[in-house]
C-alpha cells in the first residue's frame, strides 16, 4: 500500500499527463479540385499532427461535425486556388479551428501557419528555378540573387519536445507530497483515536523526540519512493536523468521537511482520520495547482504568483527538472533550496508548538 500504488499511479499519470499534440482531426472541402489544391492537402495528410477523417462537399457538413466534436479544424479550398496561385495572386483558404480547447486550439494554428509556411516556400522557390531556366538570364550571365533567411532552430534540455520528459519529474514530486503528508497526517490522529497517546504522554520522551520519532519512519518511506518512482520514469518511460543522484537524495531531505511539516500540522488540528483525510487534500490540490506543473507560474496574477512562494511544490519541480533534463546541481538550485529550509523551518515550528499545547 505504501510502494506499489505510487508506482502504478506514476504509469497512469505518466501517458495521461501528455500534452503532445497529435492526430488532430480534420475535416476537407476542396472546391478547387485542382493538382494545385491536392498538393497543398497532402501536405496535412503526410504529417502526424493531423488526421484527415472526412471529405465534405458542403461547408454546413463541417458545422455539424463541428458541433458535435467529431472534428477539430476545418479547411475550405474555395474554387480557383490553384488559378491565384499560377497568376501570382492571393490564394485564399478558409481554415476553422474548434478553440473549445484553447490550449490545444493554439498548437493546431501553430502547425498549419508551420506547413502553409513551407507550402509558400516551395512554391517559391519553384519561380526561382523557372527564371533561372530562361535564356535571357543564361545569355546575359547575369546571376540572380534571392535573399532569404534561413532559420536554424536548436532545442536544448529536451531536443524532442516531448512533454512526457517535463511532466514525469513533476509527477514524481507529485506523488511524493501525496503520500507523504498523508501518511504524516494521520501518525498523531491514529494515536489519540486507539487510544495510545495517552500512553505517550506519560512514557518518559520528551516531545521533541516523539515528532521525530513519527517523522523518521515516514523520511525513510519517502526515500524509498523516490528510487522507485524515479526508477520507473527512467527505464519504463525512457526519461533523460543528466544529474545527480546525490544532489537528488540531498534537494530530497530539504522537500520532506516542509511536507512531513505540513503533514504533521495536519495530524494536531485534526481529530478524527476522516478529517486528517480531507485537509490533506485540501492541502494537495491547491499546492499542485500553485507548482506550476499544470499552469506556467509567470501567467498567474502577482497576488497568486507571491502564494506560490509558499508552496513546496513549486521549489522542487524546478530542482528535479533541473537534475533530470539539464543536469543542474547546488550551484543552480541553492535559492531553491533555501525556500524549502525556510518553510521546513516554519512548517515544522508551527507544528511542534501545536503538539506541545495540545499534551498539555
Amino acid at each position: 500500500m505504501l510502494f506499489v500504488p505510487a508506482i502504478i499511479q506514476l504509469i497512469i499519470l505518466g501517458y495521461a499527463a501528455d500534452m503532445d499534440v497529435k492526430k488532430i482531426s480534420m475535416a476537407i472541402l476542396d472546391d478547387d479540385r485542382t493538382v494545385s489544391s491536392r498538393e497543398f492537402i497532402a501536405r496535412f495528410d503526410s504529417t502526424d499532427y493531423f488526421d484527415i477523417t472526412h471529405y465534405l462537399n458542403s461547408p454546413k457538413e463541417a458545422d455539424l461535425l463541428m458541433d458535435r466534436g467529431t472534428i477539430d479544424t476545418f479547411i475550405y479550398v474555395k474554387k480557383g486556388f490553384g488559378t491565384a496561385l499560377k497568376g501570382g495572386g492571393g490564394a485564399e483558404i478558409l481554415i476553422v479551428v474548434d478553440g473549445t480547447d484553447s490550449s490545444s486550439a493554439s498548437v493546431s494554428i501553430g502547425y498549419i501557419n508551420r506547413i502553409i509556411n513551407s507550402y509558400t516556400e516551395s512554391i517559391l522557390l519553384e519561380k526561382i528555378e523557372k527564371l533561372r531556366g530562361i535564356s535571357i538570364w543564361q545569355e546575359s550571365n547575369i546571376p540572380i540573387n534571392i535573399s532569404r533567411i534561413k532559420l536554424v532552430e536548436r532545442t536544448w534540455y529536451n531536443e524532442e519536445l516531448e512533454s512526457r520528459n517535463f511532466f514525469v519529474p513533476g509527477i514524481i514530486a507529485l506523488l511524493l507530497t501525496l503520500i507523504s503528508v498523508m501518511l504524516t497526517s494521520m501518525a498523531i490522529v491514529k494515536e489519540r483515536e486507539i487510544g495510545t497517546m495517552e500512553q505517550l504522554i506519560v512514557t518518559p520522551i520528551r516531545p521533541i523526540e516523539l515528532i521525530f520519532g513519527k517523522l523518521f519512519p515516514f523520511v525513510i518511506i519517502g526515500y524509498v519512493n523516490v528510487v522507485l518512482i524515479t526508477t520507473v520514469g527512467i527505464l519504463w518511460f525512457g526519461v533523460p536523468f543528466k544529474g545527480s543522484v546525490i544532489f537528488l537524495f540531498f534537494a530530497t531531505a530539504f522537500f520532506l521537511t516542509p511536507i512531513l511539516g505540513v503533514g504533521l500540522f495536519i495530524s494536531t488540528v485534526s481529530k478524527t482520520q476522516q478529517e486528517a483525510m480531507m485537509s490533506t487534500f485540501l492541502f494537495f490540490f491547491p499546492a499542485m495547482l500553485l507548482s506550476g506543473f499544470v499552469f506556467p507560474i509567470e501567467s498567474m496574477p502577482k497576488a497568486i504568483r507571491v502564494l506560490t512562494y509558499f508552496d513546496p511544490l513549486r521549489y522542487m519541480l524546478k530542482i528535479l527538472r533541473g537534475i533530470f533534463l539539464k543536469g543542474t546541481g547546488f550551484l543552480e538550485h541553492w535559492p531553491d533550496l533555501l525556500g524549502l529550509f525556510l518553510l521546513g523551518v516554519l512548517t515544522v515550528g508551527l507544528s511542534f508548538t501545536r503538539f506541545r499545547k495540545r499534551l498539555k
